[in-house]
């Protein structure tokens, strides 16, 4: 049952992504950018610097499938290891729900990247929306919801990290040429929208558990 209601959520995210990604084809130039992706990417490229590029590719490579592949797979062998299995699946549902979403998203919607004669790095694949974007965000905010069940106190402090390692993530793959911002901002939408349903869906299931067994007998 719960599994069924996980899918139905995941089914109405990706709906609402691919109708971004339509909208945005309304708005879109032959090279699949809006006017505003192309005065901000144009900006950008123009004001790049050695030591900016240095920091985006840093940044780029923190939230690629690279790094939070092998990050994701220890925390959850060590949940698993502490008899933690809800927290390792949330942390597994969370990232892998997002690269599902926006795989799909990619799929279905096609956009082009942005010209490749400004890339400072390689990418494959279309443009909307950005993955590093999606998953960044959905696995930095889930890692940081599993480590506030030891550190408490570190969940405000957590939480600041985690938006701002994913704000730096997606202004990097701008900066690098390989998406238009509105990839970015999608992706952001797509990820909060996915966080939040699994962290939900985390919420409630931990409070069932926590009633007393015969309560949960009567409700059930």
């Amino acid at each position: 049952m719960l599994l069924t209601v996980v899918l139905v959520w995941f089914a109405v995210v990706l709906g609402c992504a691919i109708a971004i990604g339509e909208l945005l084809r309304l708005a879109e130039h032959r090279d699949g950018s809006t006017s505003f992706d192309q005065s901000i990417t144009s900006w950008l490229v123009v004001h790049r610097a050695h030591g900016f590029t240095t920091v985006a590719r840093w940044l780029s490579t923190l939230g690629s499938q690279k790094v939070l592949l092998p990050v994701v797979g220890i925390v959850a062998m060590a949940l698993v290891g502490r008899r933690r299995f809800g927290l390792a699946g949330l942390l597994i549902v969370a990232w892998g729900g997002a690269i599902g979403l926006y795989s799909l998203s990619k799929y279905f919607v096609g956009r082009h990247r942005p010209p490749a004669d400004i890339w400072l790095t390689r990418a494959a694949g279309t443009s909307f929306p950005s993955g590093h974007a999606t998953q960044s965000l959905c696995t930095f905010l889930a890692l940081v919801f599993v480590g506030a069940v030891w550190l408490p106190r570190a969940r405000g402090l957590g939480r600041v990290l985690a938006l701002f390692l994913a704000a730096g993530v997606g202004w990097s793959r701008v900066y690098l040429g390989v998406h238009w911002t509105t990839d970015v901002g999608s992706g952001w939408l797509i990820a909060t929208a996915w966080i939040t349903i699994v962290l939900w869906f985390a919420g409630t299931a931990q409070s069932i558990e926590q009633r007393p067994r015969g309560e949960r007998a009567g409700k059930s």
